[in-house]
């Protein structure tokens, strides 16, 4: 009985330092995932097609697509843990909602990062010509505006919902939690402004203040 006891205490403690980990990676990713590239704005036809045309700038696209890749699988590793987690709580529907939300976020992740480094590979990889300016600029605002909109959106709802659970149930501590319902404010405002991707530093903040909280917390739980 002892070292039955004593094995569960030692899996949730490694898989409460998988995740962890995981919040920790998770901001890690998600952060190269808009500061390694940085497609320019209100750009002339001249001036976009000669940042397109940087053998750089290709490369930068597909290094955020990969990193856009390891933020989704890294978000769903966090998800699964705060799901086992809060099992057996009072908090069902909240929990499947931020599982629900979190997905999709995922999800939507992917896609950016399929838009992120398709320019890249078709030009590095596949060796084909650089696509015209109309291609370019479509692929650029279609990606600004699912990062912007859905995906910061969908990433708002998922702390929210996770930070209610967090109070309610007090499965993590509860500051966390108050953290959490304030990034998810700050997130909701500037999505509902259009501007939600400069709120990812809120995101970021909350990833890691979830990450010590889970690693913090008592192995007992």
């Amino acid at each position: 009985m002892a070292t039955a006891t004593t094995h569960a205490h030692t899996t949730r403690t490694s898989a409460a330092k998988v995740a962890s980990a995981a919040a920790v990676l998770f901001a890690a990713a998600f952060f190269w995932t808009v500061a390694s590239v940085n497609v320019p704005r209100e750009a002339g036809d001249a001036e976009l097609l000669n940042w397109w045309q940087q053998s750089s700038n290709q490369l930068s696209g597909m290094v955020s697509q990969y990193c856009a890749l390891a933020a989704a699988v890294l978000f769903v590793v966090l998800l699964n843990y705060f799901r086992t987690l809060a099992a057996g709580t009072s908090a069902v529907q909240w929990t499947a909602f931020a599982r629900s939300m979190g997905l999709i976020f995922s999800m939507s992740l992917l896609v950016s990062a399929a838009l992120r480094g398709v320019i890249g590979h078709m030009v590095k990889v596949d060796k084909e010509p650089l696509p015209g300016l109309d291609v370019l600029r479509y692929s650029t605002a279609l990606n600004y505006n699912l990062i912007g909109t859905i995906t910061m959106a969908t990433l708002a709802l998922t702390i929210l919902a996770i930070s209610i659970v967090i109070l309610r149930t007090r499965v993590l501590a509860k500051w966390s939690g108050y953290v959490g319902l304030a990034t998810s404010t700050i997130i909701l405002l500037a999505t509902a402004a259009m501007i939600g991707a400069f709120a990812i530093p809120a995101a970021l903040l909350w990833s890691l203040c979830l990450g010590v909280a889970i690693w913090r917390q008592p192995a007992s739980i």
